[in-house]
């Protein structure tokens, strides 16, 4: 893709661009600066506290660590986060298979770690600062005291912060946990006994194993690939026959595309006018049937997509849990959408992805990781901002992304009997 231009009283670039400084990973300054001070405050405190115990007691508590019986993984944010430590799961399980595994997540990604087979309890905690709606966002101070004092009647041995943030950094602490593992760059690190190297800008999944070093574990050469998701034999059965009625055919005898129009935030969404176009391509020159695919809150988007192509759209946004969304992304050939959770659980199942990504992240940091996945971006000079809303006008790190170059990047991953010469139907 090429650089889009805009006057300079219209785009600040180096304004808008945000990048992590000084160890943390915090791009505003008043962050930095709050954490570099409660940092040092609380690493004086707690080398003070750690003098005075070997005195007392004759022996550092982390001179050797026992096997663990009770392991915590803490992920408070969103699908695609919790899909990147899906791995992470499996390789403990691994290596301790006789721990109790647990994990306290969010609303948003529950249902993932409910379904993984190597987790024994799922605890959900509805306040947190991730929270998009509601009140959860405003309540998660209290929540994270709540459950700090609530896992620590489950006497964890070993737990685990894979975002690194001070508050969870403080819950670790607080429930009481032998051995806490995680990340120095959102402050809090002195109230950690195992502390990963944070490297800006690398790949997330290579962070999660990064995170699981201290502890001995190391990829195999399958999960070097990326994470990967298997929904039950039950879901599969169930999405299957729903395909098949709905389709009113095989859900295989036509290219099946999943279609996520919605994103996590205004700034990573596509414009609705390029999704219509985009999808009467893939139902009127690609022979395709196209499956739209998202949260509750993207039905008024889906609407307005049915109502220009009903024939050839199935509408089921809103329809189905994680597990059953991985279940229909293994049926379909293709699945595109912007920078989301869908994106990554898509390249979990193995099904080949095509990621409209903004400018608000790094794509190589957040891409999903696997064989098949494809990004397209536009080059914005403000990238990246780290925005939820972006603040130029027209938005035009995604709206430079034209129908005409997506498809042109869907195309080759379609199978070659629904291929004419597809290019000619779609508008620029």
């Amino acid at each position: 893709m090429t650089a889009f231009s805009q006057p300079p009283t219209t785009i600040h670039a180096a304004r808008l661009r945000r990048q992590p400084l000084a160890g943390y990973r915090y791009v505003r300054l008043r962050w930095r600066v709050l954490f570099a001070v409660v940092d040092a405050l609380g690493a004086i405190l707690f080398r003070l506290g750690r003098w005075m115990g070997r005195l007392a007691h004759g022996v550092d508590r982390r001179a050797a660590w026992p096997d663990p019986r009770r392991i915590l993984l803490v992920q408070l944010d969103h699908l695609g986060d919790a899909v990147l430590s899906a791995g992470m799961l499996a390789a403990l399980r691994r290596r301790w298979p006789e721990a109790a595994l647990e994990v306290l997540a969010s609303r948003a990604n529950r249902e993932l770690f409910a379904a993984m087979p190597e987790v024994d309890r799922v605890h959900v905690c509805h306040g947190n600062r991730f929270a998009r709606s509601g009140s959860g966002r405003w309540i998660w101070p209290l929540a994270i005291l709540a459950w700090a004092w609530r896992l620590r009647l489950r006497q964890v041995d070993l737990a685990i912060d894979v975002r690194g943030d001070f508050p969870v950094a403080l819950l670790l602490w607080l429930c009481g946990a032998q051995r806490r593992v995680g990340w120095a760059c959102g402050g809090g690190g002195f109230l950690l006994t195992d502390i990963t190297p944070y490297v800006p800008g690398r790949a997330e999944a290579a962070s999660r194993w990064a995170l699981l070093r201290p502890l001995g574990i190391a990829p195999t050469t399958t999960e070097r690939t990326g994470p990967t998701f298997r929904p039950s034999a039950a879901a599969r059965q169930r999405v299957v026959a729903v395909l098949d009625r709905e389709l009113g055919e095989p859900s295989d005898s036509r290219p099946l595309v999943a279609v996520h129009l919605g994103a996590g935030t205004p700034a990573k969404q596509w414009p609705l006018e390029h999704w219509t176009r985009l999808i009467h391509w893939l139902h009127t020159q690609a022979r395709a049937r196209v499956v739209l695919i998202g949260a509750p809150e993207d039905r008024a988007r889906a609407a307005a997509i049915v109502a220009h192509d009903p024939p050839g759209v199935l509408n089921w946004t809103g329809r189905c849990g994680i597990e059953g969304l991985a279940a229909l992304l293994e049926q379909t050939q293709l699945m595109i959408g912007a920078d989301s959770g869908p994106a990554h659980l898509a390249a979990a199942v193995g099904t080949p992805v095509v990621v409209l990504f903004s400018g608000t992240n790094e794509v190589q940091q957040w891409r999903p990781e696997g064989a098949a996945v494809r990004v397209l971006r536009a080059a914005a000079p403000c990238s990246p901002c780290h925005r939820e809303v972006c603040p130029v006008v027209g938005h035009p790190c995604m709206r430079s992304l034209s129908p005409m170059s997506v498809a042109e990047a869907v195309q080759p991953l379609l199978p070659p009997a629904a291929c004419g010469d597809l290019l000619s139907g779609v508008a620029p």
